[in-house]
């Protein structure tokens, strides 16, 4: 192995940025070196400059199919640490790579051994070090340790990062601001456009390898998730009613039973507890009003005036008993049309015009909602004569027995309502839900702007709440 600058290393990722990690999940059947040496090669015919493989065996394999420079580990377990990757000078003493990557946390290593040692100790046998990062802390301590390049391999999968669904590019803008030398993505980079804005925040290259070399993760991918077995338990809670229902495991309403909604928290959840222990449910679904984070079960704003002493409730298995989905019931309500024959795999947009005004948006068979659960605040927008959509649609505003001018303003309102989501989300299908939205006198207007009522008449936000336990989109 020829020894290699880093100028040298970075010139390789600019004829090709994307680093292919050609590693078996482990116990999975392509895990031989002449699988790996092959995908290696795939790889390498694709334009790939560069490799990253794990294992002295894999290496020289890889090495002697492809030619290619490599970034070698090795994973070997200690029963002192929880760093596995390429933790000790012993790991480091093996591997004969132009670049080692090695576990870069703040965390103890085996043996007591030190991060700026085992750097010292690669650099003496002439290769670079790539520090395995998980937070900007580490990533400036690897750098004081004389680390040549940084990889923010280990976000989110230490107790010190934050978990995030996809790539956490937030830890590599932080890294790429602050670092004194080249960044690298890697970690859930699974889509073309992951390794797109990584390269416009400034990564000088990106590491792929489940998405381009592990079939056995990528078939997890595809499999349907598994369904909750027996009943589930659908709670929907809107500014009047609170509703229970339990559902088929095929997602059929069997009975339901409502109150009025309990303006004191502890009797809302009592209720509901009690109802879930009767039903029998092994799990539930919530449909509520105000914004829940959908990670925490946690409602963490709601208007007052409509659901009151409602702010701080939580929807979780600590509280309610059972595994439990929480959600909006303006998303709840979209996740339900969407997973409906006739509207998936479409831009479906609801809006949920009962005692308030809810909505969501479904792309791409998921709820798109901000990172605490927030929803299109179609609400809050300004209608005409200055009030509100939630004012003029609203059932709270409207009472029971609306008047002439308050149905006109109403339909004006919903036109206006429709026409901005449309341009605000270019759905495919809008479906209105809702007492307010589906009431005798405002439903026959919905065709002529586009839209329709909801399938699920009365019983949307509970069919929403049931989906959200059977169909968990966004877990």
């Amino acid at each position: 192995m020829q020894p290699m600058t880093t100028s040298e290393f970075l010139s390789l990722l600019e004829q090709c940025p994307l680093i292919a990690s050609v590693q078996a999940s482990e116990g999975s059947p392509i895990d031989t070196r002449e699988t790996l040496a092959r995908m290696a090669l795939a790889s390498k015919n694709q334009g790939v400059r560069v490799l990253r493989m794990q294992g002295t065996a894999n290496i020289a394999a890889g090495r002697a199919a492809t030619g290619l420079p490599i970034i070698g580990l090795i994973k070997r377990p200690y029963a002192d640490s929880e760093v596995y990757i390429t933790a000790t000078s012993s790991e480091i003493a093996e591997l004969d790579t132009e670049v080692i990557a090695l576990d870069a946390t703040n965390r103890r290593r085996p043996n007591g051994e030190s991060l700026e040692s085992l750097i010292a100790q690669a650099h003496q046998k002439g290769a670079l070090v790539l520090a395995d990062i998980d937070t900007p802390g580490s990533a400036d301590y690897a750098i004081r340790c004389r680390a040549d390049l940084i990889s923010t391999t280990l976000g989110g999968y230490t107790n010190e990062s934050r978990s995030t669904e996809g790539p956490d590019l937030e830890l590599l803008r932080q890294v790429v601001t602050t670092s004194a030398v080249p960044v690298l993505a890697e970690g859930r980079f699974d889509q073309a456009w992951h390794a797109e804005a990584a390269l416009r925040i400034g990564a000088k290259g990106v590491v792929i390898g489940g998405a381009l070399n592990d079939p056995d993760k990528n078939t997890r991918r595809f499999l349907p998730k598994k369904r909750p077995e027996g009943l589930i338990g659908a709670i929907d809670i809107g500014g009047t009613w609170l509703r229970y229902a339990t559902f088929s495991p095929h997602w059929r309403l069997l009975d339901c039973e409502k109150v009025l909604n309990p303006p004191d928290r502890k009797d809302r959840i009592d209720w509901i507890r009690h109802h879930i222990k009767n039903s029998g449910a092994g799990a539930v679904g919530v449909s509520t009003g105000g914004i829940v984070d959908p990670r925490t079960g946690e409602v963490w704003t709601a208007k007052e005036y409509l659901m009151p002493d409602h702010i701080g409730i939580r929807f979780d298995e600590a509280t309610l008993g059972v595994p439990a989905h929480a959600h909006g019931d303006g998303h709840a309500t979209a996740w339900a049309h969407a997973c409906l024959p006739t509207f998936a795999g479409k831009r479906v947009a609801s809006l949920a015009l009962g005692t308030g005004v809810g909505c969501g948006f479904v792309q791409e068979n998921r709820i798109w909602s901000g990172r605490r659960g927030e929803y299109p605040r179609i609400n809050d927008l300004p209608a005409p004569a200055g009030s509100t959509y939630e004012d003029l649609l609203g059932g709270i505003h409207l009472t029971r027995l609306p008047t002439a001018e308050q149905k006109e303003k109403a339909v004006k309102a919903l036109q206006g309502a429709i026409t901005a989501l449309r341009d605000f989300y270019f759905p495919d299908e809008i479906i209105i839900a809702g007492s307010v939205g589906l009431s005798e006198w405002l439903a026959p207007h919905l065709e002529e702007h586009g839209a329709k009522p909801s399938p699920f008449g009365a019983d949307a936000g509970l069919y929403g709440a049931a989906a959200l336990a059977l169909f968990p989109c966004y877990l």
